[in-house]
């Protein structure tokens, strides 16, 4: 009996440490995985994208989880970036939340036609909050091709100050700068600047381009990519 255990025991071992390499390797996600995954729950924290309420105004300014910074002019920029961190580093785990980060501020466009200035992550959770959308309906697989931006602005864009004057945004630069000094100059303020309509979009998934005349058809072409 003994004679037994001791030639069997190093065949049990070997198919333990089997079983716990295929285990630890199932706990990895691939390049597309992670990105599709990283996408997903930055766009959730916010109620961003096809998904939410919200349309993020590019460029922006990320930061991947090894201190790195880099401008980004779209989505797919972002995932360009995501891949090639997560093909340098390493196969990140399942349930990986935060592999990048926004840098603050960033602006984004709600379904009312409203300029939102976001501060900070605490300012994000609030839009999340106040409009939850669908992605409790969705999940992670995909989302990279299918779920990340409803629409894309075009420009030019007039922007409609609280005080009622008017601004023209020429590109997207211009928009920022606008609304960088807006805020520095109405620190205190709780209303948001708005988008005077009409204004013109691209839709992400067909390349379509549609006016939008109103508050009523933006929020109604919103709900449409959900």
């Amino acid at each position: 009996m003994v004679k037994a255990l001791k030639f069997f025991l190093p065949f049990a071992f070997a198919a333990v440490a089997w079983w716990l390499a295929c285990n630890k390797a199932d706990d990895l996600l691939s390049a597309e995985e992670a990105v599709d995954q990283a996408l997903f729950a930055a766009q959730e924290r916010g109620g961003l994208g096809s998904y939410g309420c919200y349309e993020l105004v590019f460029p922006v300014t990320i930061q991947l989880p090894n201190g790195t910074t880099a401008e980004v002019n779209s989505y797919e920029e972002i995932a360009q970036l995501l891949r090639a961190f997560f093909e340098t580093s390493g196969r990140p785990k399942r349930g990986m939340r935060h592999a990048f980060s926004f840098v603050f501020p960033i602006a984004v466009v709600s379904q009312d036609g409203q300029v939102i200035t976001v501060e900070n992550e605490e300012q994000m959770r609030r839009l999340r909050a106040q409009c939850a959308g669908t992605f409790d309906h969705h999940g992670p697989n995909g989302h990279g091709r299918h779920g990340v931006a409803c629409f894309e602005i075009q420009y030019p864009i007039t922007i409609v100050f609280p005080d009622g004057t008017t601004a023209q945004a020429e590109n997207r630069r211009t928009f920022h700068q606008l609304l960088r000094t807006w805020r520095q100059n109405n620190p205190t303020s709780t209303e948001h600047p708005t988008m005077g309509f009409p204004i013109v979009v691209k839709m992400r998934r067909t390349g379509e381009l549609i006016t939008v005349n109103s508050t009523e058809e933006l929020r109604n072409l919103k709900s449409s990519c959900r």
